[in-house]
């Protein structure tokens, strides 16, 4: 049941917008000071790439779970708390940094169980939001909402990353964790407020029977993706995409250093350029309206240029190609996340949505793990050849891509029609043209 209101900015809308908004600011700064100060301190990109790994296991294991929970138990909830335990964490990382940073060894173990933390706390967090923003926003406006919660993402890219190098620089890494801490707990504060409309199913008694049905949940979940081929053959090529695709964020930095021959500052400017590219693409993606058929080729022909892109990457050495090169890649991945994240919105029932979104991001971030540890050795084992990298993951992505455009099942899949608001036009339009012929035939 969805809260009756015409706006888009409503309240609950706004206070989840801004509260995420805050926290991600912090989460930018703090993202880019992490990289810059785990080079500074170990030169290892076997370390980035097992930090990556162990950021990326729990979601494998526990974006079902969590997605199964945000079903049966309150959404808001969920929100909030996961946002003030993520603020405590890092309050205490800061902590550590400030009185014990001479202690690498305990630094960067409390680091590693904060990243496993906060990706454990992400699983449940993500799937209670992406099931929770249809229920707070008009059907007609889901694509706009979509693209404004993106886009707010990315504008604070734009400046978190661009100035995390320079604030890395002038405050450091313990201030910077802290404040990062602070945000979270604002954006606590922020969704206490909110309003989430929710059904949510009589608790059974026994903890047998509860396991009981959280088992059939989860199954449902799968049987829901798996009885869909559409959505089924883009999940499973999603994942081998996402797993390809790892080397190139992973290893920017090394890439920054040694094929461009830049400060470590660049690293934020070319992330903030990548980011701008994403913004303007999820506000295209909200703003401009087309056919069903005319976007799903639009979809694909974006999907395609990714690998484009990459390989690209790994030819220039130069900047401004460069720059070019992450704004329009930048730009095709946001449009295509908003599209894609509002069919799912749009074909999912409410009372099931946290599931389907949460066996969704298990399964497309299944390899994630394998290919940030594998990157970072590859890499060291290559002694950092990474526009060789970059160019291989490049040409599997192309050769996916093609089997993704040849599939009668995807495209049908993103032909589904999100554009509710012409739908109800259409109805409106035929009620009122029925009236008026019943006027008609009464006067005469």
């Amino acid at each position: 049941m969805a809260i009756k209101t015409t706006k888009l900015f409503n309240k609950n809308f706004f206070l989840l917008w801004q509260g995420q908004f805050i926290s991600r600011i912090g989460s930018q700064v703090y993202f880019i000071a992490m990289i810059i100060w785990i080079k500074e301190a170990t030169d290892s990109a076997s370390l980035l790439g097992i930090m990556g790994f162990i950021a990326g296991i729990p979601a494998v294991i526990f974006s079902i779970i969590g997605g199964t929970y945000a079903d049966r138990h309150s959404r808001k909830k969920i929100i909030v708390y996961s946002d003030f335990i993520s603020g405590v964490i890092m309050i205490i990382l800061a902590l550590l940094f400030y009185f014990l940073i001479d202690s690498m060894p305990l630094i960067i173990g409390f680091l590693l169980f904060t990243t496993v933390a906060t990706s454990i706390i992400s699983s449940y967090f993500t799937p209670a939001i992406s099931a929770s923003i249809p229920d707070i926003v008009p059907k007609s406006k889901l694509t706009s909402a979509n693209s404004w919660s993106q886009a707010s993402q990315q504008s604070v890219a734009i400046f978190g990353l661009a100035l995390g190098g320079v604030l890395y620089a002038l405050l450091g890494a313990p201030l910077l964790i802290l404040l990062n801490g602070l945000t979270f707990i604002f954006s606590s504060l922020s969704e206490m407020f909110i309003d989430i409309p929710q059904t949510i199913p009589q608790k059974k008694e026994s903890w047998k029977e509860k396991i009981k049905d959280f088992k059939n949940d989860i199954v449902e979940g799968f049987q829901y993706v798996w009885a869909r081929a559409g959505l089924k053959k883009l999940v499973l090529t999603s994942v081998l995409i996402n797993f390809f695709a790892v080397p190139i964020a992973l290893l920017l930095p090394f890439y920054v250093d040694i094929v461009l021959h830049l400060e470590e500052v660049w690293l934020g400017y070319l992330l903030s350029i990548s980011a701008v590219g994403g913004l303007i693409g999820y506000l295209v993606a909200g703003i401009y309206k087309f056919t069903p058929k005319k976007r799903a080729l639009i979809l694909l022909l974006f999907i395609f240029l990714d690998g484009v892109f990459y390989i690209l990457l790994g030819v220039f050495a130069t900047i401004i190609p460069v720059i070019v090169i992450l704004f329009f890649s930048g730009f095709v991945a946001g449009y295509v996340q908003v599209h894609i994240y509002t069919i799912l919105q749009i074909s999912t029932k409410s009372e099931t949505r946290g599931r389907v979104f949460g066996f969704i991001g298990t399964i497309s971030g299944a390899l994630i793990p394998i290919g940030m540890g594998l990157a970072g050795f590859v890499a060291d084992l290559t002694n950092k050849n990474i526009p060789l990298i970059y160019k291989t993951s490049g040409i599997i992505i192309l050769i996916i891509s093609f089997v993704i455009i040849q599939s009668k099942d995807i495209k049908e899949f993103l032909s589904i029609n999100t554009n509710v608001e012409d739908e109800e036009e259409k109805l409106n339009t035929k009620i009122n043209s029925d009236e008026i012929q019943i006027y008609d035939s009464d006067t005469l």
